[in-house]
């Protein structure tokens, strides 16, 4: 059966008649009755008895109605679906990140995003930078979140925010009193920081402008590890500023001289127009950061 025919038997079964299935269907008496005669002749069987001037399912009748209902069942959950689609309250969200940004602005930003679409699931991977590149470039996510810059041509970026990095010290250190640091002040206490990411070079770079080899106690790859290490007392730590401060109440913040601008991006394949869904999980994460009073800026592509 064609799906016009579906509809207009299915018509004749809700309305009980011929002329309550044209009503239905806003079409004419004899259209709907010629409809049925060429059903049932391509069909080779009668679907209704005449008795009195009304029409009677067979049997078999019965049972085919409920495989049609099932098609229309089918077709209105398709409907439906289109229409979450459209107004994105349904669908997959695939994401990848930096820890630090999952930690930093993400998590709650999913949370916010899925308390208003309940239906939407969101595939999330935390990893490290070069794997979020690689995923974004290769178009297996939607919206990759970094902090490092990325020259890949395959990607369109976004900076979503500008910061810098800053020095992380116990209140009871010796440098506690100062407005800012340099690499003069703090190359003499244990150093903890990153040797492994995109900023690690840069920071070299500061220190040698200042007449200073940098050296480090600990290097981990891990800033919310990074801020429990200074916490612990084993030193003084340059990270990235997007662990909160209510996260580590016990220690201070300084502004590390020279400046080294550091900035959230997303990232997603060029060639790929991003999705209704993923547009809007967007937009929810440069409103989150907006409410952290980050400035956000935006980077040519």
């Amino acid at each position: 059966m064609k799906l016009r025919e579906m509809e207009i038997f299915r018509a004749i079964m809700l309305g009980g008649s011929v002329s309550e299935a044209a009503r239905i269907l806003n079409v004419s008496q004899p259209a709907v009755s010629t409809a049925l005669r060429h059903m049932e002749d391509r069909l080779g069987m009668r679907l209704f008895r005449r008795e009195k001037g009304r029409i009677l399912p067979t049997p078999e009748t019965l049972k085919l109605y409920a495989e049609v209902e099932g098609v229309f069942e089918k077709l209105d959950a398709v409907q439906r679906f289109a229409e979450d689609l459209r107004d994105t309250r349904s669908g997959v969200l695939s994401l990848a990140s930096t820890p630090t940004l999952t930690y930093a602005f993400l998590a709650e930003a999913i949370a916010r995003f899925r308390c208003e679409r309940p239906a939407v699931r969101v595939l999330l991977e935390v990893t490290h930078t070069q794997r979020t590149v690689e995923l974004a470039a290769a178009g297996q996510i939607d919206l990759g979140f970094i902090h490092a810059p990325s020259e890949n041509p395959l990607l369109r970026v976004e900076k979503l925010a500008t910061s810098a990095i800053i020095c992380v010290l116990p209140q009871d250190h010796p440098l506690a009193d100062r407005p800012f640091l340099g690499a003069k002040d703090i190359c003499r206490f244990p150093l903890i920081t990153n040797n492994r990411n995109t900023i690690a070079p840069r920071i070299d770079e500061a220190f040698r402008a200042c007449g200073v080899e940098r050296d480090f106690a600990i290097a981990c790859n891990h800033t919310m590890t990074v801020f429990m290490l200074v916490e612990a007392g084993a030193g003084i730590a340059l990270v990235d500023p997007w662990i909160r401060e209510g996260q580590f109440p016990t220690l201070l913040r300084k502004p590390f001289r020279p400046t080294i601008e550091v900035c959230p991006r997303a990232l997603s394949q060029r060639s790929t127009p991003l999705t209704r869904l993923a547009e809007e999980f967007l937009q929810t994460v440069r409103d989150k950061i907006g409410t952290d009073s980050i400035s956000a800026a935006s980077e040519p592509e």
